[in-house]
């Protein structure tokens, strides 16, 4: 296996856009406030919106992002900042894409639908491409300017795993020289009902992403976990053992993670469950726990783990080690 390591890392979080916001938050202990959206019966649910971001980034002018779901918005800020674009690419960048949604554009879902119930020969047709689960990544290869290889995964929080295991394959085989992979999430009044019924956290929405590449950067990926999947003949309990035990016998340090945790919960080695700081980020929460990770190792760590305990799919991992 080719050596993989990582470029860049970026995220758009209930506690503000960029990385910098989120590794602050953490650092401080300042979490971020709940904000009540309501169900189609008034019934009100706290979740963690992603704040407006004042003044407007530049990207967010682009024709095809104007009438973008908010997930869109989220994925191609956390790109691009990955990418070290934190504004808009002046130029076009060749780079392949890996997303991983959970709920995906649940707002423009509800309003599409919606307005099909209602009344189906008016319902938008502008609407609805922006529904389905592969439209935020295609809006940042658009973007980027790039044609290269462009996948959308759907999972649960583990997901984003997954995708550096997918982008980690493509480099070693040479159909890609950079992948940037960004997990993603929105919230809508579905997703924040499943949540009060389902998730032991807030439901919370925006974004994070990490660069990988095979030239040598300061940050290596040292391993991805196999996917330790939920069935029937064993305990979920016994499947969070099972990742953990595999991140110990791969050298990280990680004795906190041993009890089980609740599902959906993301763990960084150095920043804790940022289910807990957070709320669940669905897809995005195992984003943000990896780019914590490596923003840990980039600051002077010489390594961090990541354990995702998803909610009805996998239990997986990583670890990051400084060179």
């Amino acid at each position: 296996m080719i050596p993989i390591y990582v470029h860049g890392w970026g995220a758009v979080s209930p506690v503000g856009w960029g990385m910098a916001s989120l590794v602050s938050s953490l650092a401080q202990d300042q979490r971020p406030a709940s904000t009540q959206i309501q169900r189609p019966d008034g019934f009100p649910i706290s979740v963690h919106k992603v704040p407006i971001r004042n003044p407007r980034p530049p990207f967010l002018a682009l024709p095809r992002l104007r009438r973008a779901s908010p997930t869109t918005h989220f994925i191609v800020g956390a790109g691009l900042e990955a990418l070290g674009l934190t504004d808009r690419p002046t130029e076009s960048k060749r780079v392949g894409v890996i997303c991983s949604v959970m709920g995906g554009s649940v707002i423009y879902s509800e309003r599409f639908y919606g307005e099909v119930l209602a009344e189906p020969r008016t319902a938008s047709p502008l609407l609805f491409p922006e529904t389905v689960y592969n439209a935020p990544a295609s809006h940042l290869s658009s973007v980027l300017g790039s044609t290269e290889r462009n996948y959308t995964l759907v999972a649960d929080q583990t997901g984003f795993l997954d995708g550096l295991s997918t982008a980690a394959t493509w480099l070693n085989e040479g159909l890609v020289e950079s992948c940037v992979i960004i997990g993603g999430e929105e919230v809508g009044w579905a997703t924040a009902e499943a949540g009060r019924l389902l998730s032991p956290f807030p439901i919370a929405e925006g974004a994070g992403a990490v660069l990988l590449s095979t030239q040598p950067s300061s940050v290596r990926l040292k391993l991805i976990t196999r996917a330790h999947p939920f069935v029937r003949s064993k305990r979920r309990s016994d499947v969070w053992s099972d990742m953990v035990n595999e991140l110990l016998s791969a050298g990280a340090s990680v004795p906190d993670w041993l009890p089980p945790q609740k599902p959906g919960s993301c763990l960084s080695e150095g920043s804790g469950n940022l289910a807990t700081f957070l709320g669940d980020g669905l897809a995005a929460g195992g984003a943000w726990a990896t780019a914590a990770a490596v923003a840990s190792v980039a600051r002077g760590r010489n390594s961090a783990a990541v354990g995702i305990f998803g909610s009805n799919f996998q239990a997986r991992g990583a670890i990051f080690v400084r060179e």
